[in-house]
């Protein structure tokens, strides 16, 4: 992980000094930060469009440049030799001045949003969850990005986006930050939960930034499911909200829902691979000779494939559903309910 990469390095550079009996005192102490130049006007649209809840999400907000231009000056993302931990870090890259303007402008826009469709905090959650999910995965340079680097290149790999996740969540309110997973390599967001009983607990849930997904869902990449649910000490926060994602039961239920549906299909598949052997076996001794008997056992083997059929497919359309619709939670939950 980058940053690790760099705490590592620091510690090689520390052994080398003291090995050498220099001198530390001319050793800066130096968060990452971003100098912009005031004189600089020069301003880029950023464009939003992304899809939730069955609707695009269209508009633009126009940011001044010099902060971004600061963010790429080489030493901004410069880290102090001794005693500067992971979660100091992340949250001097997510929390950095130069870059309120950008949080106030984005956040002024899906703050009226919300307001327009009435979402509710569970849903603004999800609202910002999927601008940055639907920014485009590509990996850039060896450091953690800052925030708005991500939102002018309008890309990042999972570092990079869940650190402008966990930024724009912390900004609203909520108790966010980011969580890394050293045996896949990976970094999540992550947000604390509520439980059913509206009892807030000492534990968050990922949430994957690198794709669509539910608030909450098991990254691909993760092969230990117990793992998306964190407990507070493993969590580089970035800020100092406390409002809680308080519908982290209905995922569940939508994921659990999901497994059975998965093991459906699997199961309706072998008994149509089943079905299908024995009617072409049946079609060719009715083809040497007619038996009533072969005959009537024949014509019940195709109605009960056609019905598994039928059945499989629909299925995979609530599947299809389910897999497409984390930013429209309440209506898969509801979905589903309906259909038990």
């Amino acid at each position: 992980m980058k940053i690790l990469n760099k705490i590592l390095f620091s510690i090689l550079i520390f052994s080398m000094i003291t090995s050498s009996a220099v001198s530390l005192t001319g050793v800066q102490n130096i968060s990452p930060a971003i100098t912009a130049d005031t004189s600089d006007t020069s301003t880029r649209i950023v464009q939003i469009d992304f899809p939730f809840r069955g609707v695009e999400v269209e508009g633009e907000v126009t940011l001044r440049l010099a902060p971004y231009y600061g963010a790429k000056k080489e030493g901004a993302k410069s880290t102090p030799l001794f005693g500067y931990s992971a979660e100091e870090y992340y949250s001097a890259i997510a929390n950095e001045p130069a870059q309120d303007e950008m949080y106030d402008k984005l956040l002024g826009f899906f703050h009226a949003y919300a307001e327009s469709h009435a979402l509710t905090s569970d849903e603004y959650a999800e609202l910002l969850t999927a601008y940055v999910q639907n920014i485009p995965y590509n990996t850039v340079g060896a450091e953690v990005n800052f925030p708005i680097e991500t939102v002018i290149e309008n890309r990042g790999d999972c570092d990079d986006k869940s650190v402008l996740l966990a930024g724009l969540l912390a900004k609203s309110g909520y108790a966010a930050g980011v969580v890394y997973f050293p045996e896949e390599n990976h970094m999540t967001a992550a947000i604390k939960k509520e439980n059913e009983d509206g009892c807030v607990i000492s534990e968050y849930i990922v949430i994957e930034t690198t794709r669509s997904a539910y608030i909450g869902e098991c990254p691909a990449l993760i092969r230990n499911r117990n793992r998306t649910r964190i407990r507070e000490e493993s969590i580089f926060l970035v800020g100092e909200g406390t409002t809680a994602y308080t519908v982290s039961w209905q995922v569940d239920t939508i994921l659990e829902q999901r497994e059975e549906i998965i093991l459906t299909i699997d199961s309706l598949g072998q008994e149509m691979r089943t079905l299908k052997n024995e009617i072409a076996g049946q079609e060719t001794l009715l083809s040497q000779s007619y038996d009533q008997e072969v005959y009537e056992q024949y014509e019940k083997n195709v109605t009960t494939y056609n019905e598994c059929v039928a059945t499989c497919y629909s299925y995979i359309d609530t599947l299809d559903k389910i897999n497409t619709g984390s930013s429209s939670r309440e209506d898969v939950y509801g979905m589903l309910n309906s259909i038990r």
